[in-house]
């Protein structure tokens, strides 16, 4: 993995449409290629992005899931997500994975084009906008698909995306990006942050947060 930033982000693009978007065996909506993965919102990869680069602001979200009853409740897996939370503050990832992120009028959000250009220009996947639903959709194409997976082989720091990806769609696949948003608006440092402003970190409330709701410190 290269220290530039436009690879550092073009990879973990790729991982995200390949972990947490749908598989396909093939699709030709648009145009005479095939496509392996598909995430049909911008605003869905977006949040995912967000979750990645903002450790703690994603144990913010397990958390609330933990604490809350009701749909959408991860109570019953309360202490599968314990060790979860713990093992993100004492690798330090807060911290360590921080990128900065502002946030725009729907929330946590940064301009795709240039990675985008990046990875179309080097066929490993593309944007489309639908005309009938005017939707953004994000394909990854087959030889996208043989790229994250050789990543993944060759580089081992790559594991840590491949990893935090499926954690990710494991807990939080099953929503559209409206629903993850209006999770991310929870949080009160997040909500307030105004227009155009970075989103402040917040491991000192995750770490109130967890020993009140655990019972012992993080």
């Amino acid at each position: 993995m290269s220290d530039t930033f436009i690879e550092r982000d073009a990879v973990r693009i790729l991982f995200i449409i390949y972990f947490c978007g749908k598989k396909l065996l093939q699709l030709s909506l648009l145009d005479d290629n095939d496509y392996t993965h598909l995430i049909d919102s911008e605003s869905k990869l977006q949040k995912i992005d967000f979750w990645i680069r903002y450790p703690d602001h994603l144990a913010a979200a397990l958390l609330y899931r933990c604490e809350t009853n009701g749909e959408g409740s991860l109570a019953n897996r309360a202490e599968e997500i314990k060790p979860i939370i713990r093992h993100i503050f004492q690798a330090r990832e807060p911290l360590l994975r921080w990128i900065p992120m502002r946030k725009y009028l729907r929330g946590a959000y940064e301009p795709l084009d240039t990675v985008m250009a990046y990875v179309s220009a080097l066929g490993l996947a593309y944007r489309r906008v639908l005309e009938w639903g005017h939707c953004t959709y994000y394909f990854l194409t087959p030889k996208g698909s043989g790229v994250v997976e050789r990543i993944q082989n060759e580089c081992e720091e790559s594991r840590w995306y491949a990893e935090r990806c499926q954690l990710i769609n494991e807990f939080f696949g099953h929503l559209n990006g409206f629903e993850i948003r209006t999770l991310q608006y929870l949080q009160a440092t997040y909500k307030i942050t105004p227009n155009l402003g970075t989103i402040d970190r917040i491991e000192p409330e995750i770490r109130q947060r967890f020993a009140r709701f655990y019972g012992e410190e993080l």
